[in-house]
Formats: C-alpha cells, structure tokens, sequence
C-alpha cells in the first residue's frame, strides 16, 4: 500500500530535507511577524511550525488558515508591520494558497517563501523564497512523509537562520530517531485492533497542539472514525464528560506538561477511558500505554519523532476495520475551488 511504504520510508527522506535545507541561503531581513499558512494538515503543520519558530527565533509567529488571508486581510495584516508569509503547500496547488499569495503580492510590507514538495508549481513562482522537497512525491491521498518533512525542513530554517547551533545539533539526531520510532508500531494494536476502543481524543499544547489536530485527522481521514483534538488542559472544561470505557485518549506529553499531565491522566482513567502517552513519560505517569520518545533531544524537538506513532495508529486502525488508507472516503490528493 502506498500511504504504508510512505509512513515507513520517513526516516530516509527526512535525511534528504536535512541536507536540503542546510544548502539554501536564507533571507535574514527583520520581519515584525512570521506567518506560517496552509489547508487542512498543512494548517496544523503551520500551527507546530510557528510555535516551534518563535520559541526558537525569539520573534513573533502565528499560524493563520490560508483563506482567511484573502477572506479576512484586515484581521491579520496591519499596514504598519512587515511579514514574512510562509505558505506551505504539499502539491503548491492548493486553491487557497494560491489565492492568498496573489491577493498580497503587491504588499510593499510583506514577503513571501514557499514550503513545498513540488517546485515547479504556481505557489513556488508566486514567492519569493522557497524550501522545495522535490523527492518527497507522495501517492497516497493523506499526508504522511510530506507532513513529517516539511515541518522537519522548517524546523531546520528556524535553527539555521536563528545561527541556534545547539538546536541545529539536536535536528541532525531526528531522522535516526524516526527510523527507530517506526520499528515500535506493534504496540498500538493494544488500541487500534480493540473493537471496544469507538472514541480518541488526541491532546497536545504548544507546538504539540498541531500535531494533535494533525493526528484527530489522520485518523478521520483513514477510518472516518468520530474524533477530537484539545490542548492537554482544555480537555478538562467540558469534553472530559464524553470519556468512557470506549474511549482512548492519546497525549502528548512534555517536560513542561508532565506535572499537570500526572493528574490529568488520573482523571481520565478513573472515568473509564484507556490513556496512551506519547513523550518522556516519568515513572509517576501510569498511564495504559506509554510510547517513551527519546531523551537524546529536547521537548521541542523531538515533534517529528512523535509522528510515526500517530500516522501508524490511523493506518493499523483502518486495516483493523477494512478501509483502504490509499483510498480514503470523499477525499482527493489536492483540494481545489470551483
């Protein structure tokens, strides 16, 4: 199956966008705000990017769904600050991106680079910097490879434009952590091939946010499965109601987080539901399974390592059920206006 050899030829891949990234001169002009865009997973990609970027950087990032930019200017772009726009783009045909890209191209106060598995595309001649992963071709419907690639090559852009040698060194680590995350899928059928587990709710906060959303998708994508996404505490102020002995809540988990996450974890299991934890977990955190990421890297960059586990959750899950990951329910590769 395509999406299966996709999800797993990650590592080596990832190889490959490191040693692109590290070769491209950058614009380093000042900016006010950093805006990283895009559709659907490429959005939540945006959401992980930006976090990661201004916790790297120092400078002001948000992330912003490309259609606002055209539908709601006035709500993100003030005349009076100048933007780097990022627009990010698996195919660089997304309808919205195009047209988000168009509608400000005569800004005097913004520019502009693309994110993008496909370099010779409308997006990539709109901008006017680009990170082209042109090996990265996907066949399968739903972003795998060219999720984990584009958030790694921008997570390389912050550390290299930032001169952040440390982080840099830390990146370097990742398709080597990657590879061996894909060897440890196994232990997910503990929930994917459970026909008790009906309800998952994926939670993460900071950068992990996007990749919890990203996750909540995946799994919509390829099993249509009912579910949801939350930062860790947010859960706790009304949907924790929905938890019972059917429902799996997977957490990403952090330094940061891991006091807080404890209780939460506690509060879950005594409604019923079955708690997967993604991350450096403490020996405290008892949850019903713990998929421990490596401790050679710090919270934020270990975001890609976490990647196959939820990419692998969505693929066993479908299987388990009966569904074709490559050919997933009303869904295209690329979604364009009509």
């Amino acid at each position: 199956m395509y999406t299966y050899n996709e999800i797993m030829a990650q590592g080596q891949k990832l190889e490959k966008t490191k040693d692109i990234v590290q070769s491209i001169a950058f614009n380093k002009n000042a900016v006010d705000v950093v805006l990283f865009t895009g559709c659907g997973t490429s959005f939540y990609l945006a959401i992980a990017a930006a976090r990661y970027y201004q916790a790297v950087t120092g400078e002001f990032a948000i992330a912003v769904p490309a259609s606002e930019l055209f539908l709601h200017t006035e709500t993100y772009i003030l005349k009076n600050k100048k933007y780097l726009i990022i627009g990010i783009s698996r195919s660089g045909t997304t309808s919205e991106i195009i047209m988000s890209l168009e509608h400000l191209n005569d800004a005097e106060n913004i520019r502009t680079m693309a994110v993008t598995c496909n370099g010779d595309t409308p997006m990539a001649k709109l901008t006017d910097e680009l990170i082209a992963l042109n090996d990265i071709s996907e066949k399968s419907v739903v972003m795998t490879q060219s999720f984990s690639n584009m958030l790694y090559a921008l997570q390389l852009y912050a550390a290299k434009i930032s001169g952040r040698t440390d982080m840099m060194k830390q990146l370097e680590k990742i398709p080597r952590l990657v590879h061996s995350a894909l060897g440890n899928g196994k232990q997910l059928t503990q929930v994917t091939e459970d026909v008790s587990k009906k309800r998952f709710i994926f939670l993460g906060s900071g950068a992990y946010n996007g990749l919890a959303k990203e996750a909540t998708l995946k799994l919509k994508e390829m099993t249509q499965t009912e579910c949801e996404s939350y930062s860790n505490l947010e859960f706790r102020h009304g949907p924790i109601s929905i938890v019972d002995k059917e429902t799996v809540v997977i957490l990403f988990t952090q330094n940061e987080t891991k006091e807080y996450d404890h209780a939460l974890v506690k509060d879950i299991q005594k409604l019923g539901g079955f708690v997967v934890v993604i991350g450096i977990a403490s020996e405290e955190l008892e949850a019903d399974l713990i998929l421990k990421l490596s401790e050679e890297v710090d919270d934020l960059n270990r975001l890609v390592e976490a990647i196959p586990y939820f990419q692998l959750l969505a693929y066993q899950n479908a299987i388990f059920k009966g569904c074709d990951p490559d050919k997933p329910r009303n869904l295209t590769q690329v979604v364009n206006l009509s």
